[in-house]
């Protein structure tokens, strides 16, 4: 790690701080353009002018519904200025989805590039000239006071009721991860692409991590960031720091293990580790610094990260997960509550600066995964992952699962249930099961989702309302793709246990067997 003293506690306020001391530095580069530090402030203060105008201010959640761009952080920035609250929302999203999210929202204003625009809620539409235009017209504009933990973001993860949950995350959660204590790879002289999705806490972790410490981020036009990519921006752009989910590390070392030529470090997470993976990369790259990390939206991005060396490839317990970021505490309670001794598997429970201050709209939830409880005579405000952990002897944590239903996909956090939820609203579906689909390594690979239908219907033609080919066709218009089952069945009757219990395992095998040609149909039997 290296230091980096005197970042602000607000993310707009730290970004101008860069743009005071180095307003020529490049803040972003998109499409081969860079934009200085000077004009993305300067376009940032035009914009919140503008929103300002229009009502927006503290207290307030404005989502962008935006495609990735320079006028998108511009404006982002602006919402943060007048002390308002930025939600990113996917414009590829299902209109249902996106209408859900609106309507929880509420807000005065939405911030949108469609021309043709209808919804409920007003909104703002930035000019045609682009940030440089907006920086040529740049009002003076006095951010709104507000504190450190106050919202600056709402990140909308999966939920278990069929509704998106909103993590309504405190400026200083930024703050505590890029202060004096930051994480190396960030600053002057740095580069890190930003391709992670839009509504996800990452997107933040890659974009204001370089804008709040003087670096320059990358801003990736494709939806995904690709080897090929990742080789032209290190040799163009000295792109030396990159954040890859791991099935995508995983990827990239199986595809083309030469991509990472160049770079100094590579920050690795949001799935269990493979250590297959991780051992090749390090023989391959022994001089490019791998971190594994870990962190739920609701903690701020990262909770623990750990530098993995080629022995920890090795480990019976699998690679680590590490030891907490300057600013957190992690605990691992039982069932009691009570703190687990090394070696004792328990609830991992974070504590600390930047933990997000709850569920927009859902405050029953709030306090269940956010209590305060005692520990050491002190009472200390966690949150509850769900995820399991255990300490090595050394003070270092391992990652053993979850306690519910909730699994990683694509670096994705995805509810089965809400999956369940939104099958279970459609005709002809009743009693469906979500359940991932792992591979060799033992990780989700995939999706699959079944449900019964009368034996009489359970023929390859299927009837018109539980026909897997509907069922499929409907969630698509329902759910963003990396939820989308890539298995529909209907099923005559569920395989049972010696228990009358259904077979999860036998669904399983269901799931492993299925040709691509055949995923997505309705039969009488497993």
């Amino acid at each position: 790690m290296s230091s980096l003293a005197g970042v602000q506690s607000l993310i707009h306020a730290a970004v101008a701080q860069q743009a005071a001391r180095a307003p020529e530095a490049t803040a972003l580069i998109w499409r081969d353009r860079k934009i200085s530090y000077g004009t993305l402030e300067a376009a940032a203060s035009a914009y919140a002018a503008d929103l300002s105008d229009r009502g927006v201010g503290p207290g307030q959640i404005v989502p962008l519904l935006m495609d990735r761009s320079p006028e998108l952080v511009a404006l982002q920035l602006a919402v943060l200025k007048t002390g308002a609250a930025y939600a990113n929302l996917d414009p590829s999203w299902p209109a249902e989805r996106r209408r859900a999210i609106l309507d929880l929202i509420a807000p005065a204003v939405v911030i949108t590039t469609d021309t043709g625009w209808n919804g409920r809620f007003g909104s703002y539409r930035p000019s045609d000239d682009g940030i440089a235009g907006a920086a040529r017209r740049a009002r003076s504009f006095h951010p709104a006071p507000v504190s450190p933990n106050a919202p600056a973001m709402v990140v909308f993860t999966s939920g278990t009721t069929g509704v998106p949950k909103g993590v309504v995350t405190p400026h200083q959660a930024v703050a505590r991860l890029f202060g004096s204590h930051h994480l190396s790879g960030f600053g002057p002289g740095h580069a890190m692409p930003q391709a992670a999705a839009l509504p996800w806490d990452m997107y933040a972790f890659e974009l204001w991590g370089q804008l709040v410490t003087g670096g320059t981020a990358v801003l990736i036009a494709a939806k995904y960031l690709l080897p090929s990519t990742l080789r032209q921006i290190v040799m163009t752009y000295g792109v030396d720091t990159v954040w890859l989910t791991g099935s995508v590390f995983n990827l990239f070392v199986d595809e083309d293990p030469e991509c990472f030529s160049g770079l100094s470090r590579v920050f690795t997470g949001g799935e269990t580790a493979s250590p297959a993976h991780m051992r090749g990369f390090l023989l391959r790259h022994r001089g490019i610094a791998l971190w594994n990390v870990y962190g739920p939206a609701e903690s701020g991005m990262l909770t623990t990260t750990a530098r993995v060396a080629l022995a920890d490839c090795d480990l019976p317990a699998g690679v680590p997960i590490g030891t907490p970021v300057h600013g957190r505490n992690v605990v691992l309670l039982n069932a009691r509550d009570e703190r687990c001794e090394p070696g004792q598997e328990g609830e991992i429970c974070i504590a600390g600066e930047g933990l997000a201050t709850g569920y927009l709209g859902q405050p029953e939830l709030t306090l269940e995964k956010f209590p305060t409880v005692d520990l050491d005579g002190v009472a200390v405000r966690i949150y509850r992952t769900g995820d399991v952990g255990v300490w090595n002897a050394g003070g270092v944590l391992h990652y053993r699962g979850r306690r519910d239903r909730q699994i990683k996909l694509s670096g994705y956090r995805i509810e089965l249930a809400e999956i369940e939820s939104v099958a279970g609203s459609l005709a002809g579906v009743r009693n469906c099961i979500a359940f991932p689909v792992n591979g060799p390594d033992g990780t989700p690979e995939r999706l699959a989702l079944v449900y019964l239908v009368p034996s009489a219907d359970a023929d390859p033609s299927g009837p018109p309302d539980g026909d897997p080919l509907s069922v499929h066709a409907q969630l698509r218009q329902l759910l963003p793709g990396y939820m989308l089952p890539s298995i529909v069945r209907g099923l005559a009757q569920y395989p049972l246990t010696v228990n009358g219990k259904v077979d999860r395992a036998a669904l399983h095998e269901l799931g492993q067997r299925a040709r691509p040609a055949a995923r997505v149909r309705s039969t009488a039997r497993p």
